[in-house]
């Protein structure tokens, strides 16, 4: 029997077989594994007179969790009990109806070494090749930190040994149950890590072809009681957190739709009633804030604009760039997540004299032509742990936040007796607003979690309390412009508010798509 090389140096296996067990639909890949593009449904969708998908071409277009599954995760002596689900709805584009869905997600439990720890993810892919930027992302990025951050456990866990009377004698050579958590940087440096890897790996894929293409990426991992949120583009993760103060919602509109009793939205759910779920008893109205842990990162924000400028980029929207409107930077007072901007026709990100790429992000995965100009896959990042005032975590792409407040989605899930129907009235809801504003339906993505913390809250405004949540809310944003006024209830729904004749008497041309 041969032996072992030096004990002293813990072996560290490879972590591709490890990264836990991430939820994919089945249905996109051959017998034998490999991936193979989806369908696409060539059949014409199904409308009404009004030019609205009927129901049952929505219901065509979603895929969603069957129920609400139960995590406990945490430590030993601060579990925390996650209920979560998720929904993902295909838009609408009456200019090109078979468009694929660019929003992705993953949900990967058992995550980097941990059978508690999981990673949560929405991906929204942009430009005309931007489903295959989002799907990349979903396949490579849950791996890529894993394999980091199974490094670094196991690095800090050999440095631990070494530092013992008698080195690593009697320490197994593979025993991550045994390996030291990680510290809040050590975390965010493997997160960072695996960003700029599986941006550079985009780049170099043969079947991705990403020069005016990419795709948002947000992550919120629970290690332990440490929740990480990694950000790039403009998805976003939002946390409903009690305080011990009321908040003043009144400004906040009534739902349509929210008064639906929960016979029908079981009835909609195929009598699926979650009844093995302890419904979630959350604070009293007014109590429960919308914290958001993350920043759009698009050139509405002075700080990220003034970065890709330095960098040689050109700020303008679309009818700047095309003589509409005069050259400014004065970009409106809307404050982002807080209000809801409905204009339609943001800051690009261009080259300077040049009608390209015209990306809205200033951050995103792939859109390797814009990197030259500053557009960078670095992800913003923030780490909190997790308390008994931390009651719900929303992650979602824009097509949830495109008209729907941070704080007004709290609310509505707030309604709700499980994530599940949370996530049916969100998308709901979503899907309602894009028909009053426009005569399109973005791709729509959200994973809801209800959650249960042992955790005792820090005091006295230390990181994590909720002074120290409620300052985070008031300086995340940036500003933003004001939009148009939406269609009245009785305007053509089939028709869009881009829809009426510029100064010259023509017909004003609707803002690409992005």
């Amino acid at each position: 029997m041969g032996c072992a090389s030096s004990k002293d140096q813990v072996e560290i296996k490879k972590t591709v077989n490890y990264v836990g067990k991430t939820e994919r639909p089945n249905r996109n890949r051959h017998s034998d594994g490999k991936y193979k593009k989806p369908a696409v449904d060539k059949a014409p969708p199904k409308l009404d007179e009004s030019g609205r998908l009927l129901p049952e071409e929505v219901v065509r277009r979603s895929t969603s969790s069957i129920t609400t599954k139960t995590l406990t995760l945490g430590t030993e002596e601060d579990p925390v009990i996650v209920e979560y689900a998720h929904w993902t709805q295909r838009g609408y584009y009456p200019d090109d109806p078979h468009k694929e869905n660019q929003d992705e997600f993953s949900v990967t439990t058992k995550f980097a070494g941990r059978d508690q720890d999981i990673l949560l993810a929405v991906y929204d892919g942009h430009g005309k090749r931007g489903h295959e930027c989002s799907r990349f992302a979903k396949r490579k990025l849950p791996g890529s930190l894993n394999k980091f951050l199974r490094q670094a456990r196991g690095k800090k866990y050999q440095e631990q040994l070494k530092s013992q009377p008698g080195g690593s004698k009697g320490a197994k050579g593979y025993d991550p149950d045994n390996w030291p958590m990680l510290e809040p940087d050590e975390y965010k440096l493997c997160c960072r890590k695996g960003f700029l890897e599986v941006n550079k790996d985009m780049h170099k894929a043969t079947n991705v072809e990403d020069t005016i293409s990419g795709t948002t990426a947000i992550t919120v991992s629970l290690h332990g009681t440490l929740m990480t949120v990694c950000n790039v583009g403009d998805s976003r993760a939002v946390l409903g957190h009690e305080v011990d103060f009321v908040v003043d919602n009144s400004e906040i509109p009534t739902i349509k739709g929210l008064e639906e009793s929960k016979e029908e939205i079981e009835e909609a759910n195929n009598g699926s009633t979650d009844d093995s779920i302890h419904q979630k008893q959350f604070p009293e109205t007014g109590k429960l804030v919308a914290i958001p842990l993350s920043r759009d990162q698009t050139p509405y924000r002075k700080d990220e604009r003034e970065r890709v400028k330095k960098k040689g980029a050109a700020i303008m929207s679309i009818d700047q760039m095309e003589g509409k409107e005069e050259m400014h930077e004065n970009w409106g007072d809307m404050v982002l997540g807080e209000d809801v901007d409905i204009h339609g026709d943001p800051p690009r990100v261009w080259i300077e004299g040049k009608d390209y790429p015209g990306t809205a992000f200033t951050r995103s995965l792939g859109d390797s032509m814009a990197e030259s100009i500053g557009v960078t896959a670095e992800p913003e990042m923030l780490s909190r742990h997790l308390t008994k005032n931390d009651h719900m975590l929303i992650v979602a792409s824009d097509g949830i936040f495109e008209f729907i407040t941070n704080q007004e989605a709290v609310n509505i899930a707030a309604q709700c007796d499980s994530p599940i129907i949370a996530c049916e009235r969100l998308v709901k809801h979503a899907y309602n607003q894009w028909l009053v504003y426009e005569k399109r339906t973005d791709d729509i993505t959200i994973i809801v979690c209800f959650l249960n913390v042992n955790k005792d809250p820090p005091k006295d405004g230390a990181t994590g309390s909720t002074e120290d949540l409620v300052e985070l809310a008031k300086n995340m944003y940036g500003n933003r412009p004001v939009r148009k006024t939406p269609r009245g209830v009785d305007d053509n729904l089939s028709s869009s508010i881009y829809d009426k004749e510029n100064d010259n008497g023509e017909q004003k041309e609707e803002p690409p798509q992005q």
